[in-house]
C-alpha cells in the first residue's frame, strides 16, 4: 500500500468529543482509505481528501478521490471513497455509489439499470457522475443514444417520493421548471434539462444578462403560480426561514475551524438572531428555498428554474438575501467579471425590495446571514487555502451587516 495525498491540507483542529476526526484529513486517513481499498483487492496509488462535510462534536465524513489498480486484473480503477466517523459509533467507510442512506444511488448510476427503467427505452446510455454530498443527495447525467441529455437526481427514497408528488401538482403552472419526470430506483429521480444557460455562466463570461426585473418577477410568479396548487403540508425545511440554530451551527463550526475566528463568527451569529428575533414575522410565500444565479436558467427572453427540492412556504426575502449574497461571494472571489457581477448584484438588490416592498434594512441582515452559511464552503470543498477564504467570506458577512441599509 503505498498511496499517497497529492494535496497536503491544513490541519483539523482536534475534536475531543469526537475522537479520530482529526486524523481523516492527515496521512492516516490517506492511510486507512488504502487499507479499505486493500481489503477488496484494489492497490492504491492515490489517495486525495476532496470534500468534508462536519459537524463539530457529532459526524465528520470526508470523500477521497483514488487511483487503483485491481491486483487481480491488473486494470486501473478509480473509485471514490467516503470515511465517515461519528460520536460513540465506529468509524464508517463505503465506495460511491453505496451510500448507506440513497438506496437508489446504485441504480442510478449503474448504465445497464437506467437503460432497462427510462421509458421510452433507450439503445445506448452513458453515466457520468456530477455531484455528491454523502447521505444527502447525487446528482448525475445521462447521455441517451449519443445525443440526448437528461439529469438524475438522488435524495432519501423519503425526499424522492415527496418531489415526485409535488412535480405532478407543478406541472400546471405554465413556469418552466425542472420537474421530475420518473424514477429509476428509490429516490432516483429522472430529470429534463433546461433549454439554455446557468445565469452563473453567462456573468462569469461578462455575456448579456436578463433584465434584473424579471429575475424578481420570476419569484413573484413562482409565487402566484404555484400558491394554489401546492398542498398544506408541504415538508418544512430550515432553509426557507431565518433559523437561529443554523447560524449558531454556522458559528460553532467556524469556531472550531478558526479558533482566532470564533469571537467575531459569535457576534455575526448573535446580531442575526437578535435582528431576526425582533423583527415582524414576513409574509409567508412560495419560495425556492435555495435561490441563487445557478439555479435560473436564461433562453432568450424566458427564465427557468432547477433544483426545486425546497420549495414551499418560506421568507420571501430570505430567497433575495441568498441570491444576492451568493453573487457577492462569487464577485469577491475575484473572476475577471468581478466589476460586472457586482454591478448586476446592486441592480437585482434594488429590483427584490422594489417588488417585494421591503426594508433595505431588513434585507441586509438576511443577507449577512446568507453569506455567514457560506463561509464554511471553502472548507467543504477543502480549498487548498480555505482557513484564508472562510476568514475572507465571515469579513464580508459582518461588512453587509454594519450597512444594513
Amino acid at each position: 500500500m503505498t498511496a499517497t495525498a497529492v494535496r497536503h491540507l491544513p490541519s483539523l483542529p482536534v475534536d475531543r468529543d469526537l475522537p479520530g476526526a482529526a486524523d481523516l484529513l492527515a496521512g492516516a486517513g490517506v492511510q486507512r482509505v488504502a487499507e479499505f481499498l486493500d481489503g477488496r483487492g484494489l492497490e492504491a496509488h492515490r489517495v486525495e481528501p476532496a470534500q468534508a462535510h462536519y459537524r463539530p462534536g457529532r459526524w465528520l465524513a470526508v470523500c477521497f478521490r483514488t487511483a487503483a489498480v485491481d491486483r487481480a486484473s491488473g486494470r486501473p480503477s478509480w473509485p471514490m471513497v467516503t470515511a465517515e466517523c461519528r460520536a460513540g459509533e465506529p468509524e464508517l467507510m463505503w465506495t460511491f455509489p453505496d451510500d448507506p442512506a440513497l438506496p437508489g444511488l446504485a441504480v442510478a448510476t449503474d448504465p445497464v439499470q437506467v437503460r432497462r427503467r427510462l421509458r421510452p427505452r433507450p439503445a445506448v446510455v452513458m453515466v457520468a457522475p456530477l455531484r455528491y454530498r454523502p447521505r444527502r443527495r447525487a446528482v448525475v447525467r445521462y447521455q441517451v443514444d449519443g445525443g440526448k441529455v437528461l439529469f438524475g437526481k438522488v435524495v432519501t427514497p423519503r425526499r424522492g417520493r415527496r418531489l415526485l408528488a409535488q412535480a405532478d401538482a407543478l406541472r400546471s403552472t405554465g413556469l418552466r421548471l425542472a420537474l421530475p419526470a420518473g424514477q429509476t430506483g428509490p429516490g432516483a429521480l429522472v430529470l429534463p434539462v433546461l433549454p439554455g444557460k446557468p445565469l452563473r455562466d453567462l456573468l462569469l463570461a461578462g455575456g448579456a444578462l436578463p433584465n434584473p426585473v424579471r429575475v424578481a418577477d420570476l419569484s413573484v410568479a413562482l409565487h402566484r403560480r404555484c400558491s394554489p396548487v401546492l398542498a398544506s403540508d408541504v415538508a418544512g425545511t430550515t432553509r426557507r426561514v431565518v433559523d437561529p440554530g443554523t447560524a449558531l451551527c454556522a458559528a460553532q463550526l467556524i469556531s472550531r475551524l478558526l479558533p482566532g475566528e470564533g469571537c467575531t463568527a459569535g457576534r455575526v451569529a448573535e446580531a442575526v438572531i437578535g435582528w431576526a428575533e425582533g423583527s415582524e414575522a414576513p409574509e409567508e410565500w412560495i419560495v425556492h428555498g435555495d435561490l441563487y444565479e445557478n439555479q435560473v436558467f436564461v433562453d432568450g427572453e424566458t427564465l427557468g428554474l432547477v433544483d426545486l427540492d425546497d420549495l414551499g412556504p418560506g421568507d420571501p426575502l430570505l430567497d433575495a438575501a441568498n441570491f444576492s449574497a451568493h453573487l457577492l461571494v462569487l464577485g469577491a472571489s475575484g473572476p475577471p467579471a468581478a466589476s460586472g457581477i457586482l454591478r448586476y448584484r446592486e441592480e437585482l438588490r434594488a429590483a427584490f425590495l422594489r417588488r417585494l416592498d421591503a426594508d433595505p434594512a431588513a434585507l441586509a441582515w438576511r443577507e449577512a446571514f446568507c453569506v455567514f452559511r457560506l463561509a464554511t464552503g471553502p472548507f467543504r470543498v477543502l480549498h487548498p487555502e480555505w482557513p484564508r477564504r472562510m476568514a475572507d467570506r465571515l469579513t464580508l458577512a459582518t461588512q453587509v451587516l454594519s450597512v444594513r441599509r
